[in-house]
């Protein structure tokens, strides 16, 4: 499974069946429009049952608290204030997107949430969490892996705070890290694995 980051909340992820969209804007960036996804996953506002539907030629459409099962994929809403965290399941990996989230997390919520293998979360600040705030909802959540998102240069706009913040929040010091171009998964991770934090690069 591939995962790539375009800006703001939005990350693509690339199954061996199908390809989800989480969070995309509402205008299309290029970048975006050239590889349809089958499934778009939103971390606000409720499911449309509409847009759910399967439709020949449409993406379905899956927003909102609740358990789906959509082509294949797993997607489990867990309400957390103006934010549904989304986790979702596919090719064996348990991606979850925090989206636009303001809090932390509460026992129960990391509870229904399970073991995660990728936790995409907001680092910079203004309309979400801040850098600090960031490390903390990991320290809670304790993914294997980390993928910080809504920081500096990524459009939007609310003025975001630089990724670099985060990268010290989570102990990686100046020059050891670099953004990549994507995140390549084969499978789910061991749950007792300390978290890697991959930045990945912003495609527009």
């Amino acid at each position: 499974m591939e995962v790539t980051y375009h800006g703001l909340s939005c990350v693509r992820l690339r199954g061996r069946d199908a390809t989800v969209l989480i969070d995309p804007p509402q205008t299309s960036l290029p970048g975006l429009a050239r590889n349809a996804p089958d499934i778009v996953v939103r971390t606000e506002g409720p499911t449309d049952p509409e847009r759910l539907r399967a439709r020949e030629g449409h993406a379905q459409e899956v927003s909102g608290p609740g358990e789906f099962e959509v082509r294949g994929v797993g997607v489990f809403g867990v309400p957390a204030g103006d934010t549904t965290v989304m986790r979702v399941e596919i090719d064996d990996v348990r991606l979850v997107a925090a989206g636009r989230l303001r809090r932390q997390l509460t026992e129960d919520e990391i509870d229904a949430l399970g073991h995660v293998d990728v936790l995409v979360v907001p680092v910079g600040g203004g309309d979400a969490l801040s850098a600090t705030e960031a490390s903390k909802l990991v320290s809670a959540v304790e993914p294997s892996i980390v993928v910080p998102a809504r920081f500096r240069s990524t459009g939007g706009a609310v003025e975001y705070e630089p990724v670099d913040k985060f990268a010290k929040e989570m102990g990686l010091a100046e020059g050891t890290w670099q953004m990549v171009p994507k995140l390549n998964l084969s499978g789910p991770s061991a749950e007792d694995s300390d978290t890697r934090v991959v930045i990945l690069e912003p495609r527009t």
